[in-house]
């Protein structure tokens, strides 16, 4: 309730470990698949630019692949956001689908580790990608203020340039977007770096089945949401 009011009840929580997941499959994403980001689109279109100018070290067929399959992802999103009710039922459906894709990509890296322009290594990325983008688009869709799951430039933003008239929950639900997706970042380059994107990908599994059992439990006892 601190985070939104009555109107989001546990949804923001709930899209604080979304991010979280964000910020640990881009640390895979950037340091292992091929300096590319499949949850940020923002950095992945710098990327392209920079791989059409071609700067060293930038693959333009990883970056335009995940482009594509990120909107494939945002795309099959809509097709959920049109035939499921309620916000509770659509994101428990967006994640069961983004486990399953992502435990694929959990088997493939366990399989063939990631080798930068293998044909493995790029089936990852675009799997990922595609998992990302259904998070973002119901992301979205669930509409708690400044809570995207992968963007948090607006949420820094208005931390400063709001700090007047925000009131106490919105700083709070900015500060705690900024902080998911950093802790996100950092746990998921020290698992990448220390112990391999096996563990990293575990680590998304884990959170994902417990955002997808929460909801689930909020919405057989009566979700505390409104829609």
């Amino acid at each position: 309730m601190l985070l939104a009011g009555e109107r989001h009840g546990s949804l923001p929580v709930l899209l604080l470990v979304l991010t979280l997941v964000t910020g640990v499959i881009d640390a895979i994403s950037l340091l292992t698949l091929g300096r590319v980001f499949v949850a940020n689109m923002t950095g992945n279109v710098v990327i392209t630019g920079f791989a059409i100018g071609g700067a060293p070290g930038f693959s333009l067929r990883t970056s335009l692949s995940v482009l594509v399959a990120f909107l494939l992802g945002a795309g099959a999103a809509g097709f959920l956001i049109d035939r499921i009710e309620g916000r509770g039922a659509l994101l428990r459906a967006a994640v069961l689908i983004e486990w399953v894709l992502l435990a694929v990509c959990l088997v493939l890296v366990v399989v063939h580790p990631p080798v930068v322009d293998s044909a493995a290594t790029l089936a990852v990325a675009v799997i990922a990608a595609v998992a990302m983008g259904m998070q973002n688009a119901v992301g979205r869709r669930i509409a708690v203020p400044d809570l995207t799951t992968s963007v948090v430039g607006m949420s820094m933003t208005g931390l400063v340039a709001d700090r007047t008239h925000s009131s106490r929950q919105a700083v709070l639900r900015r500060a705690c977007a900024v902080l998911s997706l950093l802790a996100g970042a950092v746990v998921g380059a020290v698992l990448v770096r220390t112990v391999g994107d096996a563990s990293a990908f575990g680590l998304i599994l884990v959170l994902l089945a417990g955002v997808g059992a929460a909801a689930h439990t909020m919405l057989r006892r009566g979700p505390d949401w409104e829609g």
